[in-house]
């Protein structure tokens, strides 16, 4: 499965777009990702009709949910972002799984898609 990044800027003058990424199935069913820059540092995470990060930083890793939850009353009730979606089922595995990510990792720190 592939995913291409959003591009960044205004319009289509302001540099290279993104590159189309490519998802392997992790061996555990739990997650999988993209090594963005290919030295350990920033993750892609397959969340279908979202973009989701995990970035390891000096102070330790850190989730960055993006559009998968966006309020951290959603996070901690596990209501993904809303009835807009086009396929909410599919919204809901992609926050059950970052859910999961983050229960396995409990010092990872977790920022939300609209709140600090």
């Amino acid at each position: 499965m592939s995913h291409r990044p959003p591009r960044s800027g205004r319009g289509s003058d302001c540099g290279p777009g993104g590159r189309e990424l490519q998802f392997t199935k992790h061996p555990d069913g739990n997650s999988t990702g993209n090594d963005v820059f290919g030295d350990g540092s920033f993750f892609a995470i397959l969340t279908p009709g979202h973009t989701s990060y995990l970035a390891r930083t000096t102070t330790g890793p850190v989730l960055l949910t993006g559009d998968t939850s966006h309020t951290r009353w959603g996070w901690e009730n596990g209501v993904e972002p809303g009835s807009f979606l086009a396929d909410r089922e599919c919204s809901r595995n992609s926050l059950r799984a970052l859910k999961a990510l983050s229960e396995r990792h409990p010092k990872m720190a977790v920022k939300l898609g609209h709140q600090p």
